[in-house]
């Protein structure tokens, strides 16, 4: 029974150690969010891309399902907690949302802005992007500043999330820490 217990714990080490976890912020975003101490979830979050379903054999969303996504949703507010950020609703500091990618893509990561009229305005231009490609099951999860809705900090890990793990939340739960473990972050007190 030891030996498979073992087994079972080098597995998962070496499943997800071949998922691509990156992260990044929106170089233009001077705050630290050590400055902050609260967060909320963005509207959107509820909401299900209707271009991104992907429908098993057996009529089931495969990533795109409450289920699913109240795992997720969970999860990232175990790691945000466990880093001393208080779930508030109601006028937040960060607003968090979260996709998970259905099929192999494109995704555009943030790289900064171009400053312009000598600093007084800023500008995204292609230069200040980078494109990487992406598995089906990429759980992606962005931090918002709340008063300005720039993207203060964004993790993601390519390919993670498997149609056999979505039942799992201890897997979801992994997947999750995997991308916070980036995260070098804590709330103000």
């Amino acid at each position: 029974m030891k030996k498979i217990v073992v087994l079972a714990a080098c597995m998962c080490c070496y499943f997800f150690s071949q998922a691509q976890v990156q992260v990044g912020a929106d170089k233009s975003f001077t705050k630290s969010l050590n400055d902050y101490s609260t967060f909320g979830w963005s509207t959107q979050i509820e909401q299900i891309p209707s271009d991104q379903i992907f429908v098993s054999p057996n009529g089931v969303l495969v990533f795109n399902n409450e289920s699913l996504r109240n795992k997720i949703k969970n999860a990232i507010a175990f790691e945000l907690n466990a880093k001393g950020f208080k779930h508030q609703q109601s006028n937040p500091d960060i607003l968090a949302l979260f996709r998970v990618t259905e099929r192999p893509g494109k995704l555009r990561t943030f790289n900064g802005y171009e400053m312009i009229d000598n600093g007084l305005d800023s500008v995204r231009t292609p230069q200040d992007t980078q494109t990487v490609d992406i598995d089906a099951g990429t759980l992606i999860i962005n931090l918002l500043d709340a008063k300005s809705g720039v993207v203060a900090w964004q993790g993601y890990a390519s390919g993670i999330l498997k149609p056999d793990m979505i039942n799992d939340n201890t897997k979801v739960r992994e997947a999750v820490a995997s991308i916070f473990q980036k995260f070098d972050f804590r709330a103000k007190h």
